[in-house]
C-alpha cells in the first residue's frame, strides 16, 4: 500500500506541477499583454506629443513673423514720427519768423496788416497746442497697420 500512496502523491505532485506551470503561462502570457499595451499607449502618446509639436511650432513660425513684421513697421512708424516732429518743427519757425517779419514791416498797412498777424499769431497758437491739426494735404503715412 505504501506503493500505492507513493503514486497517489507522485500524482498529486505532477497535478500541482502542471496547474503551477498553467498558471505560471498565463500570468506570462497577462504579463506580455500588459506589456504590449503600455508599448502601445506609449506609442500613441509619442505621435500625439509630436504632433503638438510640430502645431506648436508652426504657431511660433508664425507669431515670429507677425512679431518681425511688427517691429519693421514700429521702426517705420518711428521714423515717420521723427520726420513729422522736424516737419513741424520747421513749420513753426516759418511762422514765427513769418509773424515777427509782418510785426515788424508794421502789417503791410492799414487794417489789413492787423488781420495778417492776428492770423499769423493764431496760427502759430494753434500749431503749438495742436500740431496735428495742420492742414497739409501732401503729407502721406508711410505705412499702414493691417491685422
Amino acid at each position: 500500500m505504501a506503493n500505492a500512496e507513493r503514486t497517489s502523491s507522485g500524482s498529486d505532485i505532477d497535478e500541482k506541477k502542471r496547474k503551477r506551470k498553467l498558471s505560471n503561462r498565463e500570468s506570462a502570457r497577462r504579463s506580455r499583454l500588459k506589456k504590449q499595451k503600455l508599448m502601445e499607449d506609449t506609442i500613441h502618446e509619442i505621435s500625439s506629443l509630436e504632433r503638438r509639436i510640430k502645431e506648436n511650432s508652426e504657431r511660433c513660425r508664425v507669431v515670429k513673423q507677425r512679431l518681425d513684421s511688427v517691429e519693421s513697421e514700429n521702426a517705420v512708424l518711428k521714423s515717420e514720427k521723427i520726420w513729422l516732429s522736424n516737419y513741424v518743427s520747421d513749420l513753426e519757425n516759418m511762422i514765427a519768423t513769418t509773424s515777427l517779419t509782418l510785426t515788424q514791416n508794421g502789417g503791410g498797412g492799414g487794417d489789413c496788416g492787423d488781420d495778417q498777424n492776428a492770423n499769423a499769431e493764431i496760427a502759430v497758437g494753434d500749431c503749438r497746442r495742436r500740431p496735428w491739426k495742420l492742414s497739409c494735404d501732401s503729407l502721406q503715412p508711410i505705412a499702414s497697420f493691417k491685422t
